[in-house]
């Protein structure tokens, strides 16, 4: 599943205040990201999982944007909250070297 192909999991809101000057708001999209996260652990959607992976990285953690990279990254800290004891199996593959 493509990164583009990942939007419609997630709402449109969430992504939009996962790159919100306010942490608040980045703290609780992040939140709902990790229950869209739980529930695609839960329902064997490994697939899904790596595209919202894909997505945080691609758009926000490489971002030019200083708030789309904190978004970004607190975002993959709740996916791998949602993923529990899957994490590794996702994240091992991924290296994200951030410059703020």
């Amino acid at each position: 599943m493509a990164t583009a192909e990942a939007l419609y999991l997630i709402p449109a809101a969430v992504l939009r205040n996962l790159s919100d000057k306010l942490y608040e708001k980045r703290k609780n999209a992040a939140l709902e990201l990790e229950g869209i996260v739980k529930q695609l652990a839960v329902a064997g959607d490994h697939d899904k999982i790596t595209a919202v992976i894909n997505l945080l990285t691609n758009e926000y953690t490489y971002s030019p944007q200083a708030n789309h990279r904190k978004g970004g990254l607190i975002g993959l800290a709740a996916v791998t909250v949602g993923l529990t004891s899957e994490a590794a199996q996702h994240l091992e593959v991924r290296h994200c070297y951030v410059q703020f």
